[in-house]
């Protein structure tokens, strides 16, 4: 096992804490607790909001005091402060399935820093800095995190998309399938970014979700290697409301192609 280049910041070290934590919390209480429908295809658990909690009182404590969070919300400000999802995938949580992951990331000068992801299939923290590459920790051995297309297979969502944008993803899939090129997969959380940088996946093409499931997931898959922009391929940043995130650059100019070839036709 390899051991990280650098020591982690601080701010990084209590991000690691903070998430182990939470999956510990999580893993106790796996499945439908108090389950309450925040809109038609999205629900909330009483875990989500526990463990978001948590999340902010340990976070708070560090330099960067902000946070904000997906289910008790916040305002991005200019300066230092933490993006918190405490379980991606909450579907899969609330039915017992392991898909799920807590995301954690540190935004400075409008830039994601540091993030953590927490995959809950595997106990893994993924863990990137900014130029500093991106790792796996399982239990006290860390090794360095290198993207690969090898697996062949891509993970495409729709996410929370909304008439055009989700008839766009439609046509996507169907035009994807028809290709007979790819493994179409579908996870319904954005541990599909972390699955990317773990090399589990050869990329991952999400049509729309917020910055609060994409911050940490982005730095860790760009610092592992991948290819991360926006649908229209723009760099992410924390302003963008999709992703493609791909193992290597030719793949990733494939799946844009394809992208705007289904953007406008009926």
């Amino acid at each position: 096992m390899q051991t990280p280049p650098v020591t982690f910041r601080t701010e990084t070290e209590a991000a690691i804490a903070a998430v182990q934590n939470a999956l510990r919390t999580a893993s106790g209480r796996v499945g439908s607790d108090h389950l309450t429908m925040k809109g038609a295809r999205d629900i909330v658990t009483e875990t989500d909001v526990v463990i978001e909690d948590a999340l902010r009182t340990a976070l708070s404590k560090t330099s960067a005091q902000d946070v904000v969070g997906e289910e008790r919300g916040g305002r991005a400000t200019d300066s230092a402060h933490w993006i918190v999802d405490p379980l991606c995938g909450t579907r899969n949580f609330a039915s017992g399935i392991p898909l799920y992951c807590v995301n954690v990331a540190l935004v400075e000068n409008k830039r994601v820093t540091a993030a953590v992801v927490g995959d809950a299939s595997t106990g893994d923290i993924l863990i990137a800095e900014a130029r500093s590459g991106a790792w796996a920790l399982r239990r006290d051995a860390i090794h360095r995190l290198n993207a690969t297309a090898d697996s062949g297979s891509i993970i495409v969502e729709a996410g929370k998309s909304t008439q055009n944008r989700r008839e766009h993803a439609a046509r996507f899939v169907s035009d994807f399938v028809r290709a007979d090129r790819w493994e179409l997969l579908a996870l319904s959380s954005t541990l599909s970014t972390a699955y990317v940088a773990a090399g589990r996946a050869a990329a991952y093409v999400q049509f729309f979700a917020t910055t609060v499931h994409n911050a940490a997931g982005s730095l860790v898959a760009t610092e592992a290697g991948a290819t991360v922009t926006d649908i229209d391929g723009n760099p992410w940043t924390t302003d963008s409301d999709s992703l493609i995130a791909s193992a290597d650059p030719q793949l990733h100019d494939e799946l844009l192609t394809l992208v705007h070839a289904t953007t406008a036709r009926p």
